[in-house]
C-alpha cells in the first residue's frame, strides 16, 4: 500500500444531523404480544423514500392486538385509503413519539371518535389532533388492532419512532423492542463507477459489477485478475440484512468505505426527516432500479444530494486513480447489532488514460443547481432550481403521433435519471374536440408501449402538469367515466348483514372521488383502493332496521367523468 499515490484532493466534510434527539433513551416494549419476528427495517431503500420504520410480521393475518410501548397520549390520528391506512400517533414524556400504521381498527373510544369526525366531514379520508389529554393510554394497553389498510401489500404493523420535537423518524432499533439479530449482513456485489468522460474502468467508460466470495463474513470478489481503474471512480453495493424469526431481506444499518486503509465515506441509519426522504434517490443507482428493480447504495455523494445520514465523507466518496499502484478497497457493512460482512480486493491504477474521453451529445446542458428551460416544437420544459442531483446532458427526441394518442410522443431524456423537485412539462395536442378540453391529460408510455395517466391540465394551446420522474409522455384523453358494481341486486334482502360492499374501478385517470347516499344521507364507505373496494357497514343509529332503502353512489375520476348507480335493498 502507498498512501501518498493515491491522490485524493479532498477535505474533510461531517454531515450535520437533523433536529437534536432526545438525550436518554428510555425504555420501551414492543408494540406486539408474539416474539418480533421483522419483515423491513428502518431505512430501508424503497421506491422513491426510504422505509421510515420497521415491520412487524402478523403470520398473514389481521386483528392482533397492537401495544403501546409506553404511557403517552395520542396527538394524531390517520384514515387514508393510500399511505399508512388507519394510524395512531402517540407522544411519550420521553420525548420521543410512536406511530402504529396500517391498522385494522383503534380502540372503541378513538373509533368512535374518527367516526363521529368522517361523519361531520362526509369524507372516510381524515386527519385528526386530539387534545392533548382526551386520549391517554398506559404502557402496555392494547390501543389498536393490526390490519391490511392504506397501501399495505399484506397483513403487517407498521411502526415507528420519532423525535417529538422534530417528527424525524429514529430508527426503533436503537431501543430494546425484543427484536433478535445473530446474524452478519449479506454482501452480493460491488460496483465500480467512472465519474467523468475521462474516467475509465477496465478500458470501458461503462460501470464494472464484480460478484462478491463469500467466508464466514468476510467477502473477497469472484475475478482472477485485478479491475484496472483510471481517473475519478465512485463505488456502490448491493447489500441486505437479515433477522432471526424472519426470511425477510432488510435493510442494513451502515456502511463504510475504506480506501488504502483511510476512511472515505460512512452512512447511518439512525435518523432522517420526512422531508429529505426523496433524496433517496441520489443515494441509489437509479438507473439499476428504472432499468432492473435492483437497489444498490452509492458510496459517493452527488452534487445535489443533501441526505443528513453521511456521517462522514473525503471529497464526496470518489476515489482519484492517477498512479501506476496497486490500492485496497474495504467495505464494511454493519446492522444495529453489531454484526458486520466486509469485503476486501485491490484495483490496479493507472497514470495515463486507456482510452479517449467518452463522446457525449446532447440537446441542452441542464445545470444541477440552477433552473432551466428546454423548448422545441410542441414542448415546454421547465427544471426548477434544485430539481436535479446532477449536471444533465439532456438528450430529446420525438415520434410520430402513433394511435390512441393527441399528439407526438415527446422522449424527455429517459427514466434512468432521478428527478428531486417536480419539473413542469407542457405538450401541445394537434388537435382538440370543442367541449372536451378539460378530458386532456399527460399520459406517461414505459418500455413495453403501455400508458399511465400523468395528471396535467389543457390551458392556452397546451396539457401541462407536473412530473417527478422523465420519459416518453404524450396527450391523451379521458372520457370513459369509471364503473361501479354493487355486491348485491337490485331489491336485495341484507337483514343481518353486518356490511356490503361496491367495487369501482377507473380504467385510466383514476378514483377521483366518490360518495354514498342511503335515502338521501351520506353514509360512511370505507375505501380500499388497492382492492378497488367500498366496503359500507350499515349502523342502527343511522338507517332504520326492517326497511327497505334507496342506495345511490357517484364515483368520479381525475379527468371530471362521473358515474351514477341506484339501487334499493331492505335491511
Amino acid at each position: 500500500m502507498n498512501k501518498k499515490i493515491l491522490l485524493f484532493a479532498f477535505a474533510i466534510t461531517a454531515t450535520t444531523v437533523i433536529g437534536s434527539q432526545p438525550s436518554q433513551t428510555p425504555p420501551f416494549i414492543s408494540p406486539m404480544r408474539e416474539a418480533p419476528s421483522l419483515s423491513a427495517s428502518f431505512a430501508e431503500l424503497r421506491a422513491d423514500h426510504f422505509h421510515s420504520g420497521i415491520d412487524y410480521r402478523t403470520g398473514g393475518v389481521q386483528g392482533k392486538d397492537v401495544l403501546a410501548v409506553d404511557e403517552g397520549y395520542v396527538y394524531r390520528i390517520g384514515v387514508s385509503p393510500t399511505g399508512f391506512g388507519k394510524a395512531l400517533y402517540v407522544r411519550h414524556p420521553s420525548g420521543y413519539s410512536s406511530v402504529y400504521a396500517h391498522l385494522k381498527n383503534f380502540r372503541p373510544d378513538i373509533e368512535e371518535y374518527v367516526r363521529e369526525n368522517q361523519y361531520s366531514r362526509k369524507s372516510f379520508t381524515v386527519s385528526l389532533f386530539p387534545q392533548r389529554n382526551q386520549f391517554t393510554v398506559t404502557r402496555s394497553e392494547v390501543i389498536a388492532s393490526s390490519g391490511n389498510s392504506g397501501g399495505s401489500s399484506g397483513p403487517h404493523l407498521h411502526f415507528e419512532m420519532r423525535d417529538a420535537a422534530t417528527e424525524d423518524p429514529v430508527n426503533p432499533l436503537i431501543f430494546d423492542l425484543g427484536v433478535s439479530d445473530r446474524m452478519r449482513p449479506v454482501i452480493d456485489r460491488v460496483i465500480l463507477y467512472p465519474m467523468t468522460r475521462g474516467s475509465a474502468v477496465n478500458n470501458s467508460h461503462g460501470s464494472l459489477s464484480l460478484r462478491t466470495v463469500p467466508t464466514d463474513g468476510s467477502y473477497g470478489i469472484s475475478t482472477t485478475s485485478l479491475p484496472v481503474v483510471y481517473g475519478e471512480v465512485g463505488l456502490g453495493i448491493k447489500c441486505w440484512d437479515t433477522f432471526d424469526n424472519s426470511p425477510n431481506r432488510c435493510g442494513v444499518y451502515s456502511i463504510e468505505l475504506l480506501a488504502d486503509g483511510m476512511k472515505v465515506f460512512s452512512f447511518t441509519a439512525d435518523r432522517f426527516s420526512y422531508a429529505e426522504s426523496r433524496y433517496i434517490n441520489a443515494h441509489i443507482d437509479y438507473a439499476a432500479r428504472a432499468n432492473s428493480g435492483e437497489y444498490i447504495h452509492r458510496l459517493h455523494i452527488q452534487p445535489g444530494d443533501k441526505l443528513s445520514m453521511y456521517d462522514g465523507h473525503l471529497g464526496r466518496g470518489i476515489l482519484k486513480f492517477y498512479d501506476d499502484g496497486e490500492h485496497e478497497i474495504k467495505i464494511i457493512v454493519t446492522d444495529t447489532h453489531k454484526n458486520k460482512s466486509w469485503v476486501t480486493f485491490r484495483v490496479k491504477a493507472l497514470s495515463k488514460p486507456p482510452l479517449l474521453p467518452a463522446e457525449i451529445s446532447c440537446n441542452k446542458v441542464i445545470p444541477w443547481g440552477r433552473a432551466a428551460d428546454f423548448t422545441a416544437d410542441g414542448i415546454r420544459v421547465h427544471f426548477p432550481a434544485g430539481s436535479l442531483y446532477d449536471t444533465l446532458w439532456f438528450s430529446y427526441r420525438s415520434a410520430k403521433n402513433p394511435a390512441g394518442f393527441l399528439s407526438p410522443v415527446h422522449s424527455v431524456h429517459n427514466e434512468t435519471v432521478a428527478v428531486h423537485d417536480r419539473i413542469r412539462l407542457s405538450l401541445r395536442p394537434d388537435s382538440v374536440i370543442p367541449g372536451k378540453e378539460n378530458k386532456l391529460c399527460l399520459a406517461k408510455i414505459n418500455s413495453r408501449g403501455v400508458a399511465s395517466y400523468a395528471g396535467g391540465k389543457y390551458s392556452y394551446g397546451f396539457v401541462s402538469g407536473e412530473l417527478s420522474s422523465l420519459g416518453d409522455y404524450a396527450v391523451s384523453i379521458d372520457t370513459v367515466p369509471p364503473s361501479a358494481r354493487l355486491s348485491f341486486a337490485a331489491g336485495a334482502d341484507l337483514t343481518g348483514k353486518t356490511q356490503f360492499t361496491a367495487t369501482i374501478r377507473d380504467t385510466f385517470s383514476g378514483i377521483g372521488s366518490y360518495e354514498m347516499y342511503i335515502d338521501g344521507e351520506w353514509m360512511l364507505a370505507e375505501y380500499d383502493a388497492k382492492n378497488d373496494l367500498l366496503i359500507c357497514r350499515p349502523e342502527k343509529n343511522r338507517i332504520k332496521e326492517n326497511t327497505t332503502h334507496a342506495l345511490e353512489l357517484r364515483v368520479t375520476d381525475n379527468c371530471g367523468n362521473s358515474t351514477v348507480t341506484r339501487s334499493q335493498f331492505r335491511w
